[in-house]
């Protein structure tokens, strides 16, 4: 992938189109910049590549809409308890992270769903701050959530262990199932039927699934025999600049890769299974 002079790293999570601030030198010798999506473009084409599909058959059934700081897609990935969606999905503005009013409804689809839980936050990534962004937080925009219940019926989605570079080579056989609020006001799950992974830059992955606001959280899947993987969860755009910091143009959409958080993820697992785990303590928020 041939990159512009500069890159701008957006987060979906802000709604004023602000650039927040630049960020060191690659290893291409470029710079990054952290802001939000709202400039992300959208054509027709792009519109009628997505697709609705039943939020209640699996493995959509795993998916569902996360409400907490903001409304955002969350996924369960590994064990019916746990979820796992955007850090920045329960960052409020001063940078705390909200302990209550977390919910998760999956399998919404206009109005109904397979029941409502109540979340509880885990482990973060790192915090989100959406006055000023680093790359690390950047790049470690994930968290996990304990449910209150598991979901009656729901098979969990299983945790890729493909590399970036392997991801690569997979062109067109990405999905993303996302409550994105281009399609039917985000009150139905639709999903970008055919993705690519197409670089890895900081940290994290830029792909070409279509999203807009409420796709944050929402998983990259791959195929895995019978089942899907998650290989990452989108968390925003990235657009490129010219030398005055002016966007210029769209680049691609970034998410965190799932090695990020696997080991949380595992370790989480065992816990709640009461098992022994060799997995290092992951550090908390």
């Amino acid at each position: 992938m041939t990159l512009p002079k500069r890159i701008v790293i957006w987060g979906v999570a802000l709604l004023s189109a602000i650039v927040l601030a630049v960020i060191g030198e690659s290893r291409l010798g470029r710079s990054v910049l952290v802001g939000d999506q709202t400039g992300a473009p959208i054509k027709t084409a792009d519109l009628d590549r997505r697709k609705i599909v039943d939020a209640q058959l699996a493995p959509y059934s795993a998916l569902g809409k996360f409400d907490g700081t903001m409304a955002c897609t969350a996924a369960i990935v590994l064990d019916p308890r746990i979820i796992v969606t955007s850090g920045h999905c329960i960052t409020e503005r001063d940078g705390s992270i909200r302990k209550s009013n977390l919910s998760f409804r999956p399998g919404y689809q206009a109005g109904t769903d397979l029941g409502r839980f109540e979340a509880t936050v885990w482990v973060v990534g790192s915090k989100q701050h959406f006055k000023r962004q680093s790359v690390h937080e950047a790049s470690q925009d994930w968290a996990l959530l304990v449910l209150d219940r598991a979901p009656k019926g729901v098979q969990p989605l299983l945790l890729s262990h493909y590399s970036s570079e392997a991801s690569r080579s997979r062109e067109r056989q990405f999905l993303m199932p996302a409550y994105s609020n281009d399609i039917g006001n985000a009150e139905v799950l639709s999903i970008d039927p055919a993705c690519s992974i197409r670089d890895l830059i900081w940290g994290v992955l830029v792909h070409d699934c279509r999203a807009r606001y409420g796709s944050s959280g929402a998983p990259l899947l791959m195929r895995d025999g019978s089942r899907y993987a998650v290989l990452g969860i989108h968390t925003g755009s990235m657009f490129a600049s010219d030398a005055d910091g002016r966007v210029a143009r769209f680049v691609g959409y970034r998410a965190i890769g799932s090695w990020m958080f696997a080991d949380a993820l595992l370790e989480l697992s065992h816990q709640l299974n009461g098992e022994a785990s060799h997995v290092g303590n992951s550090a908390t928020y």
